[in-house]
């Protein structure tokens, strides 16, 4: 009896270790695979520097246009307000015609859309800078919304699609921590640049960093989905037989 109780004891000290080494072994092999496919993966990277200067952007349009308006352009309050709730209506309705362009025109893909919009936030911020009147001023922060707010929101799906499902949450706090950074980048700095250099140097400097996120996602425009990929390898691979 004693003989078999020590060797169920040994027993159940070699299970516990192999317990023990298969739960090491996965959590290694999870560790492996969350450095591939979110680290390691140039795609996200490329969304994080896109989202980086949206970011910079959505926050400075926020955060200085009452100001700017009133100093730059001898705006009223009312004017500014206008132009803001112009701002978010175009983001609103720029949103929605930028996903069915997306689905509808490029088959899902969601980086021709960003590079697109990106893109054209580089002409339509000098304009904004350049106009004066308080009628088109709406206008121009119309055009603004619709341009910005997509590529905020595709952003956001686009970095989940291009992983693998369990590491989506990571992808897109990845990016969303990148975006944030940028935001937070349109207070203090932008703030020194107005005071040194004027309102004008601040968008020449909000253009390039639109041109910059618009190169950025150049390199996006072919991907797709991450399941889409699978099914266009299925296809490949059935017409190849």
């Amino acid at each position: 009896r004693a003989r078999d109780a020590a060797a169920a004891a040994a027993a159940a000290s070699r299970a516990g270790k192999d317990k023990g080494a298969a739960a090491s072994a996965a959590r290694a092999e999870r560790m492996r695979a969350l450095v591939n496919d979110v680290v390691l993966n140039w795609r996200l990277w490329l969304m994080g520097v896109n989202y980086f200067c949206i970011g910079v952007i959505r926050s400075s349009l926020t955060d200085w246009t009452p100001i700017y308006l009133a100093e730059h352009k001898a705006q009223p309050v009312a004017v500014a307000s206008s132009c803001l709730f112009a701002f978010e209506l175009g983001g609103f309705l720029g949103s929605v015609a930028a996903g069915r362009a997306s689905d509808l025109l490029f088959h899902g893909r969601r980086g021709p859309v960003m590079a697109l919009c990106t893109g054209a936030l580089c002409p339509a911020l000098l304009a904004l800078d350049g106009v004066t009147s308080a009628h088109l001023l709406p206008i121009v922060y119309f055009g603004l919304g619709a341009l910005c707010f997509p590529v905020h929101v595709l952003l956001g799906l686009a970095s989940r699609e291009v992983v693998s499902p369990q590491a989506s949450s990571t992808a897109g706090g990845l990016v969303k921590f990148v975006a944030q950074m940028g935001a937070s980048s349109a207070g203090y700095p932008l703030g020194m640049l107005q005071q040194k250099q004027g309102w004008h140097a601040v968008f020449a400097l909000l253009s390039s960093v639109a041109l910059v996120g618009g190169v950025a996602t150049l390199p996006l425009w072919r991907t797709v989905a991450r399941v889409d990929e699978r099914a266009i390898e299925r296809k490949h691979k059935q017409k190849g037989g």
